[in-house]
Parts: structure tokens; sequence; C-alpha cells
């Protein structure tokens, strides 16, 4: 069985795909109104006419006549990006089916979702544009048409230029909409995979790391999610008998679910910003994240088993936590100084009642009832406890690893002989060879669940019995109530997550339309976007003085740095004296410098548009004495 490559390596930036995957999320949680929201005044900010298409806006929620009117923000597309260490992210997508009116969807987002309010700005073609809300609509016409856009913050910040190439085809049925490619390109690394020093299945889609996050979006009926939105008012169901639920408002009925269906769509797919940076920065398969949180709470964050001691979105406890705040001495510091006025102490030496002070710090920062919030919840908090849910994960991966790691413990009720032939087996490596990546989410999943212990106990019958470290035979040893159930659902929900992956129809964009902007001075168009240059780096010790590399000069294994006037660095090692750094993706005219790091050697160019720059750096031999001293 192949593995999957997650490991970190340089790859280009530009991504070719024809027919992205599903269009999804178009119904996500709206924006709130916000300074830059478009009131009366945008129709007088139509040009009177043109010859090209010309998007029409159209509001989702108008202002009433008696509303003060505000205008559009004025971005300076040339201005430099403050530092900050809020950073946005914005996409585009388009329809994988046929549909009746062409268009795509640009989205964006802050990785801090209580930063303010995020919009989009750029050029369709020569034609400016600006999206005050997030998710918004393009239209498009057929043929090609070339994106150049940004996200922007209303407190200054601003994201990362996206490039797209977009074509509209008219097909029997309608249109076809492609993005021919864009200038985005992630890569990820499975940290589990890692930690266990095992390989991801290739078979296999449920472990799959997506460059985009709505390509995890689903479209789910959960009866739960939909009993808490007709129960706290965000639908409105009044015109159903009994309000759409049933007698004992706990399940909701036929017309209760109808009413709910595209509320409950649009709030299962909220999270699915913060679930993508989890699987970016902390290596987490996103379908595996997304689906923690629809069995423990079906995605609502006010799911509070009180009598566990269990809250929001990954019913977390303080169990859960001190397995977390025990690997990430980070996250202890940031609550330790919230509850405690010394913080030099490691957790593991605090007194039991501070180690629960901590605990209890970071559980609460988890909970997102908030009786003075709309609806009674703080979703902002909601979706910054994603990240937290991830690192818990994360913490339980290398708990297994431990587990699997620990010798046998002795069973008081066995022989000394059989003991000391289970521990010359786990010796020799004869019971651990069976265990798959598979069977490891498994565990982690039962530890994250059940607690370390459980696991760890049944872990050590099986190691006693000298069998293999497979699930098949762990969870016959769980003690743990419901463990093995548990985890058996869990992933058979994993397994059939691409069965309720969300393909809108055109009767789903009721999103706000992007608003062209009159043309303020002639943006040209750009002729070149993307490089297709290589960097040659040549490393060589020239023995016999003569300037040129030959046979036996050149030097293995040297370390060298590329380092982009964007702050991007891409490190290789030399192969036979040579290392080849592929910029494709990157823009042409960007500083490049090139440098073998701690021996003083550099060499800056500006990066060409195509064709290869070679930079040569020699070492000379050093002079050898003549005589004795």
């Amino acid at each position: 069985m192949r593995a999957k490559k997650h490991h970190s390596s340089f790859i280009p930036l530009l991504i070719v795909a024809v027919g992205l995957p599903a269009l999804i999320g178009i119904l996500a949680v709206q924006a709130k109104a916000n300074a830059y929201q478009l009131e009366t005044v945008i129709s007088n900010l139509q040009p009177a006419s043109t010859s090209t298409w010309t998007p029409t806006f159209t509001q989702t929620n108008p202002a009433p006549p008696s509303a003060t009117s505000t205008s559009l923000p004025v971005i300076d597309l040339t201005a430099p990006p403050i530092a900050s260490s809020l950073t946005l992210y914005a996409f585009i997508q388009a329809p994988t089916d046929t549909v009746a009116r062409p268009y795509v969807i640009l989205t964006a987002f802050a990785s801090i979702p209580r930063s303010g309010s995020v919009f989009i700005s750029g050029l369709a073609d020569s034609q400016e544009f600006i999206c005050t809300a997030t998710p918004c609509v393009i239209y498009l016409q057929p043929g090609s048409t070339r994106f150049v856009f940004r996200a922007y913050s209303d407190t200054g910040e601003t994201g990362d230029e996206v490039i797209a190439s977009v074509r509209v085809s008219q097909v029997e049925n309608g249109y076809l909409v492609t993005i021919e490619s864009v200038s985005q390109f992630t890569v990820f690394t499975d940290s589990c995979s890692l930690t266990w020093g095992v390989d991801s299945e290739e078979e296999v889609s449920w472990d799959d790391f997506v460059q985009f996050p709505y390509q995890i979006n689903t479209r789910k009926t959960l009866h739960y999610l939909a009993t808490q939105l007709l129960l706290t008012g965000i639908v409105d169901a009044s015109d159903c008998p009994a309000g759409g639920l049933s007698i004992g408002l706990d399940w909701p009925t036929g017309c209760g679910l109808e009413r709910a269906t595209s509320k409950m769509i649009e709030w299962q797919n909220q999270y699915d910003d913060y679930i993508w940076l989890v699987s970016r920065d902390d290596g987490i398969p996103p379908k595996i994240l997304k689906t923690l949180l629809e069995v423990e709470s079906q995605f609502w964050p006010g799911n509070q088993r009180f009598y566990l001691d269990e809250y929001g979105l990954g019913q977390v406890n303080q169990l859960g936590m001190d397995v977390l705040l025990r690997r990430d001495p980070a996250l202890y510091q940031k609550f330790c100084a919230t509850v405690l006025s010394d913080c030099t102490r490691p957790y593991l030496s605090l007194e039991p009642a501070q180690q629960a002070m901590i605990r209890g710090a970071v559980v609460s920062s988890m909970d997102a009832v908030c009786p003075t919030c709309p609806n009674g919840l703080d979703l902002n908090e909601a979706k910054e406890s994603v990240l937290l849910i991830g690192k818990l994960l994360e913490a339980n991966c290398q708990q297994v690893e431990a587990i699997l790691s620990q010798a046998i413990i002795p069973d008081p009720d066995v022989d000394a002989a059989t003991a000391t032939a289970a521990v010359a087996t786990l010796a020799a490596g004869g019971n651990t060879g069976n265990t798959t990546y598979e069977d490891l989410w498994r565990f982690t999943l039962s530890s994250y669940h059940n607690g370390s212990s459980c696991l760890q106990d049944a872990v050590q019958a099986v190691k006693r019995a000298r069998l293999p470290i497979t699930w098949e035979n762990v969870s016959q040893e769980l003690t743990c109530r419901g463990g093995a159930e548990y985890v058996d659902g869990f992933m058979s929900n994993l397994f059939s997550f691409d069965l309720y992956l969300y393909e809108p129809s055109d009767a789903d964009i009721l999103i706000t339309q992007a608003t062209i902007l009159p043309t303020r001075t002639p943006a040209p168009t750009p002729t070149v976007f993307i490089s297709s240059a290589q960097v040659r780096v040549q490393v060589f010790m020239d023995r016999n003085a003569n300037n040129l590399p030959e046979e036996g000069e050149w030097i293995d294994a040297m370390t060298v740095q590329l380092t982009t006037s964007t702050n991007e660095q891409i490190t290789q090692r030399t192969q036979n004296g040579i290392a080849i750094f592929d910029m494709s993706g990157f823009t042409p005219g960007i500083g490049i410098t090139v440098s073998l790091p701690g021996l003083y050697r550099s060499e800056s160019f500006e990066l060409p548009e195509q064709g290869e720059v070679t930079v040569t750096f020699m070492f000379e031999q050093p002079p050898l004495p003549t005589v004795l001293p």
C-alpha cells in the first residue's frame, strides 16, 4: 500500500484545476453590518453605461429609508500591508455542475474571529470590484476572466494577493464555470502520522487535507441542531403546528425540519475556515476534526453536559485539558497568567488545586454560552475553540504514541515466566507490526472520549497476552463504558463524509453580490502574473584552481537557503553539488537572495518571468604549509 506524502517540501504555488471540488458553503454565516455596508448610495456608484459585463448589486438586507447612507471604502491597492498578528485569507470557488447563470464565489476570513469586518477588493480583468460582505457572488459572461483580489480588514490589515483565471463555457443545459488556475497552494504535514512513524492511508479520502475550506462543507440532516435552532428562535417555524417541534420539544417535526434546513446547513459549515486553519497549522486531517464536532455537539456550541463537566463544540472537560496542558507549555503559560501570579513553575510541578484552576480557565474559554449575546451564544468564542480542540486531538495522538511505546506493566495475576516472555516479545517488536494508521486514529479517539487511562489499561492487557496491537484486540479489552461503540460510530460517520459534501444549486445563491466600481484611473491589464523560472545553485571546491567545477569538486549536503523579498524562505541541500529551486507561482520581479547559511556567502537578483538563473558558490582549496613549523 503506497503512502500519501504529507511531509513538507516546496511545491509550486500554481495549481491548475479543471472543475474545483464542489462549490460549498454558499449559506455561510453573514458578517454583521459594518461601516462599509452599502445602502441607498449603491445606485449612484454604478457606471452609467458600459460595453462590458456589469454585475448588478442586490442587497440581502436593504437599509430602511431612514437609515443614514455610508460610502464604500476607498482601497489603496498599492499600499503595503501593516505588521499584525492577524492574517487574512481569501478564496475563489466555482460551481461544479452546470448552472443557468455563470458565477464565482469569493470568500474571506480572519485568523482571529473577533477581529472586526473583513471585505474583499480587486480586479476582474480591468474592472474594479468590492465585496462588502463575505461570501459574495460575481456573475460572469461566457469567455475568460482574470481575477486579482485581496482580503482587507477595517483595522488596516491586508491579505495576500490571489490571482485566478476563470473560463465560462456554454453547454447544452446552461453554463460550465471552470477555474483554470489559481495562485494558491498550501503544503500540509500530517502531525499524527509523523508522531507515530506510520504512513497515512492512500486508498481512502477520510484523512485527506484540502486546499480550500469550502471543500469540507457538508449538507447533513442533524436533528439535534435543528431542534436547537427552532427552540432559540434562530429559525422561525411559527406557521408549523407546535412551532415545528415534537411534544417533548426534543425533536423537529417534518414541518420544522423543512423550515430549519437552510440555517442547519449554514450552521454546520460556519466553522470550516478554522478547521482548515487547524489542518494547516497543526497537521490534523480536517475531515476528522469536523466529524469530531459533529459527533460531540452537532455543531451547537451551547451543548453542555454539566454532570460530566463537558462544554462546547468538542464537549471538552478538565481531564482532556490536563492531557493538553502537560504537552503544550505555550498554552499553559497563556492561561496560567489569567489565574496565577507566578507561572515560572511548569504545569506538572504545580499543586493539584493550582492545576485545576488552570484547567478550569482553559475549559471556560471554550464555553460559548453568553446571556448578553445574540441568541445566547458567542459564536466568535466557539470558532476560537476549534483551534484548541485541534491541539487537544494532536496531544492525544502524542499520548497514544507514549502508551504504545510503554514497556509491559506486570500483571500481578500472571506468573513471572509468562510476564518475562511477554516482555521479550515486545522487545522483539513482534506485537506492534500490525498497528495501522487507522487503528492509531481509533486509539486517539478512544483516548479523547474516555481518557488515556482506559486505553492504556487495554493496550497493556493486549501486550501481556502477546497479541498484535490492533483495534480489534484492544477494543475487546476496553472497560470504559461505551468506548468501543463511540469509536466505531465515529469512524462510520467519517467513512461516509464525502457522501454529504455540499453542492448547492442556483436557488441557493442568496448572498451579497459584488459591486462594480466606476473606473477611477485606467487600470492596465497585467501581462505577466506568474513566473515559471528556476534557480540553479552550484557549490564546489576549486581544488585545481582553474575556477571551474569538475568531477570530484562538487560539495554534497550543503544547506542552501533562498529568501524572497516577500519574506518567504525555502531551504534545500545540494545533491552532487547542485540544488534546484522551482519558482513557479512566484511573481516575476520580486527580489531573491540565495545564501549559504553560516558561511557568509550570498547573491541577490530579481526573479525573471521564465528561464533559469544559475548561482555558483566556489570555495578555494586552502593553502598547505610547505615546511613544518
